[in-house]
């Protein structure tokens, strides 16, 4: 692999691939809205803005790639239309794009477990439809893989800091659910195993889901940030009619604002799911692929960033 397209290069997971990309000595070649932000791009990664309605567009940016890796997508929307364009819709753009411009090139679509949903009963979100309909438009093409993540942890994530920062100060918060369990990888591993894919022809045609290889319970979760804190933390269980409301609320009150709310009903069902699945060992078979850093040593090193900026701000 030469020379890599990345999309979703400025986020969290996208910013972590191109570290471990250019640690491999390999060409990254970053597209980007005109609105990204250029905050976690480091100065060897070729950057272009481009406009991912038009598939014509990047004509010149795709040619001689090698390997498209699509990780730019919306987690936040305020209808299932706007959730289709940015997830669904530039998909099958960028897929065009791909056939047309650089037919060969290996297609990774980074879409995610809320895709197949709890217990692989199918998206129960917005957003877990419109990564589906993602996948859709990938499975009608060739020479792809699909890499379907959990929960992600790790440093430079602005969805979990908020709840990372909240367990520094002693306390956690979660919905009271006595069940099942959620699955988790952290970024650094998950990272690695999608810029080692092209060297792994049988992983073509697949869908895969690296995990820890368990499930997690809220309890665990607790147990696992305080160890990794080294020290105790409070532990509130919300009954789970009052997640709903909460986010009842937060949509209400977004809807007074005008502005789209991250918390809404549509999470409250994927936070209050229970028995996600597991997969069987497709990953190690295919790859040899398994997390390299132990959950607890992962969580340890993602307090510490979060500490590091906390500190930051302080100053």
């Amino acid at each position: 692999m030469n020379n890599t397209i990345l999309t979703g290069a400025s986020g969290f997971l996208g910013s972590h691939i191109i570290d471990i990309l250019l640690e491999k000595g390999i060409l990254v070649h970053a597209l980007l809205r005109q609105s990204s932000s250029l905050k976690n791009l480091p100065d060897e990664c070729r950057i272009s803005r481009v406009d991912f309605m038009n598939p014509d567009s990047m004509a010149l940016d795709f040619t001689d790639a090698d390997v498209i890796i699509h990780a730019a997508g919306a987690t936040s929307a305020a209808s299932q239309e706007e959730f289709d364009r940015a997830n669904a819709l530039v998909t099958k753009n960028l897929l065009t794009a791909r056939d047309k411009y650089t037919k060969n090139a290996l297609f990774i679509y980074i879409s995610s477990q809320a895709a197949s949903g709890p217990a692989g009963s199918g998206p129960v979100t917005d957003y877990g439809r419109s990564k589906l309909l993602g996948e859709f438009a990938v499975r009608d093409t060739e020479n792809w893989v699909i890499v379907r993540p959990p929960a992600i942890f790790g440093s430079r994530d602005p969805a979990s800091l908020p709840v990372m920062k909240l367990a520094l100060r002693g306390l956690f918060v979660s919905p009271w659910i006595n069940r099942g369990g959620f699955c988790l990888v952290y970024v650094r591993d998950l990272a690695r195993l999608i810029t080692e894919l092209p060297d792994y022809p049988d992983t073509a045609g697949r869908i895969l889901e690296p995990s820890y290889g368990r499930l997690f319970s809220w309890r665990d979760f607790h147990e696992l940030l305080e160890k990794a804190a080294g020290r105790k933390i409070m532990h509130l269980r919300i009954p789970p009619v009052l997640v709903h409301t909460a986010g009842f609320m937060s949509e209400a009150l977004a809807s007074l604002t005008g502005r789209t709310p991250f918390f809404c009903r549509d999470k409250c069902r994927e936070l209050l799911a229970s028995e996600w699945p597991l997969e069987e060992g497709l990953t190690h078979r295919l790859t040899g692929w398994e997390p390299a850093i132990p959950v607890e040593e992962a969580m340890k090193s993602t307090l510490q960033w979060v500490g590091a900026l906390n500190n930051h701000i302080r100053k």
